[in-house]
């Protein structure tokens, strides 16, 4: 059976960083950075739209490993970060639903503390494209030429932005691989509604 890579790319997802001071509360005691409560500490933090979203990766997260494609082991699931760390999923881990328990397994993973389900390593996009042998790239962006999602299964990775707003960053001139810039609607899509088509398309096209 054919495997797949969906990348979650550039994802807002990190630990605080040291440059802004923020006090934990009984609401938010964890050290992931969230601009729902870090917003005014945020107002000077380079590229602070693009960053402070985890639950981006939480919701697309649960899509992609609740969907069929992942149960038929069809998947390989990684994360790659702002502030370029790389995240590999196993495709049997069971995230929690709830937000705050999953940011407390995020903390726990990002400071280096094992888990036998998600692997950390320091490693930027380009990297980890080359590392996984990525040879036809279906970068998804409202910015790209609007296909057919049945036109999906002919690529064996997806970048989807793990992000707010703009766009997936990747320095094309170091891959060596096939990357087409993809729009699968009109107007913007969150990222785990992107994550639930590309699913959807390849288990069942």
């Amino acid at each position: 059976m054919k495997k797949y890579n969906i990348i979650l790319a550039n994802s807002a997802l990190e630990l605080i960083p040291k440059e802004i001071k923020v006090k934990r509360t009984r609401v938010y005691k964890y050290d992931i950075l969230d601009s729902n409560y870090h917003y005014r500490f945020m107002r000077n933090l380079k590229d602070r739209e693009r960053r402070g979203r985890p639950d981006i990766i939480h919701i697309s997260l649960l899509t992609i490993l609740d969907s069929p494609a992942n149960y038929e082991g069809m998947l390989n699931i990684y994360v790659h970060t702002y502030n370029n760390y790389v995240l590999e999923i196993n495709p049997k881990v069971r995230l929690p639903r709830n937000y705050f328990r999953f940011l407390g397994v995020m903390e726990k993973v990002l400071k280096g503390e094992e888990n036998k389900f998600i692997k950390l390593k320091r490693q930027n996009l380009e990297g980890l494209l080359k590392e996984i042998d990525a040879k036809n790239i279906a970068l998804l962006t409202k910015k790209g030429k609007k296909e057919d999602i049945r036109v999906l299964k002919n690529y064996d990775t997806f970048l989807i932005g793990g992000f707010p707003y703009g766009e997936i960053i990747l320095n094309t001139s170091k891959i060596e691989s096939n990357i087409n810039k993809i729009s699968l609607y009109d107007k913007g899509l969150t990222a785990w509604t992107v994550s639930g088509i590309v699913c959807y398309s390849l288990y069942y096209l």
